[in-house]
C-alpha cells in the first residue's frame, strides 16, 4: 500500500509540476560543448592514503559535471540507485527521487517494467546500474518510453571494470554498442572516463572493504608503486581503456 502511494505521489507531481514537454536550466547546446573535468593533482594523497579508487574519483568527477544538464522544475529519477550518493550531488532544492527494485530508496521501481506511464518522467538518471541487469535492452528501451519529449538521460556504465556483484555482474557496454542501444535519443555527450594508467592504478588499489586480503602495509606497498601511473593518467580519458561511459541523451 505504501508503494502504490509513493508511485502515485510520483506520477502526480509530474504531471502537475512539468509542462507537456521537460524544460531545463540549461539548453541543449551548452552540453554538446561539454568538456569533461580530470582529477586533480590533490587526488594522489587521497589516492595514497586509500580513500576514493580512481575509477571512483573520476566518475565523481564527471558525474557532478554533467549531473546539472537535468536540472530544472521537473524531477529527476534515479534508477537503480544504492543509495543517496549521487542524489547529494544536486542541490536541495532540486526534486530529486532514488528508486531501486529492493527496498531502502525512494521508491521501489524495477527497471526492466518500470510501474510508470509513458512520457512521465522529466529526467533519469541511472549509475552503474544497467551492467546487474540481465535484459538490459528491456532496461533501456522502458528509460525511453517513460521520458518525455526532450526529457535527458543521465546513464553511466562500465567498460574496462572489475567484476561487482550486486547482487549479480552481467555486462560490459562499448561506445558503439551504446550509440545502438540508445538510438533514437540524441546523444548530446558522449564521453569515456578514465584510461590506461588510471586503469592501472586501479588494479593495484586493493581495498580491505572490496575484499582484498592483503595486510595494510602490502596494500599501501601496491599504491606507492601505482602512484606513477595514477600520476601519469590525471588529465586524460581514452576510449580505447576507460573505466565506462558517460551518456547524456535527450528524447527528440
Amino acid at each position: 500500500m505504501h508503494l502504490t502511494l509513493q508511485l502515485k505521489s510520483f506520477t502526480a507531481m509530474a504531471k502537475c509540476i512539468t509542462a507537456p514537454a521537460a524544460t531545463f536550466v540549461t539548453s541543449s547546446d551548452v552540453w554538446t560543448r561539454y568538456v569533461a573535468p580530470t582529477l586533480p593533482v590533490s587526488f594522489l594523497r587521497e589516492f595514497l592514503w586509500d580513500g576514493r579508487t580512481p575509477a571512483r574519483g573520476v566518475s565523481d568527477a564527471i558525474i557532478r559535471s554533467l549531473l546539472p544538464a537535468l536540472y530544472g522544475p521537473g524531477l529527476i529519477l534515479e534508477l537503480g540507485a544504492a543509495t543517496d550518493y549521487y542524489k547529494r550531488f544536486a542541490p536541495s532544492c532540486q526534486r530529486y527521487i532514488t528508486s531501486n527494485i529492493s527496498p531502502g530508496c525512494d521508491i521501489q521501481l524495477d527497471m526492466t517494467t518500470l510501474n510508470l506511464p509513458n512520457h512521465s518522467a522529466d529526467s533519469l538518471v541511472s549509475v552503474f546500474a544497467l551492467e546487474h541487469i540481465y535484459d538490459f535492452a528491456a532496461a533501456i528501451n522502458e528509460q525511453k518510453r517513460v521520458l518525455k519529449p526532450g526529457g535527458r538521460l543521465l546513464l553511466v556504465v562500465p567498460f574496462l571494470y572489475y567484476y561487482h556483484a550486486a547482487p549479480e555482474d552481467y555486462f560490459r557496454f562499448s561506445g558503439p554498442a551504446l550509440d545502438r542501444l540508445l538510438s533514437p535519443l540524441r546523444i548530446l555527450v558522449r564521453q569515456p572516463i578514465g584510461d590506461r594508467w588510471l586503469l592501472l592504478a586501479e588494479m593495484l588499489h586493493e581495498k580491505a572493504i572490496m575484499g582484498s586480503r592483503k595486510g595494510r602495509f602490502s596494500r599501501f606497498a601496491l599504491r606507492c608503486l601505482a602512484l606513477p601511473f595514477l600520476f601519469a593518467g590525471l588529465k586524460a580519458h581514452d576510449p580505447q581503456y576507460a573505466f565506462g561511459f558517460a551518456y547524456l541523451c535527450e528524447k527528440v
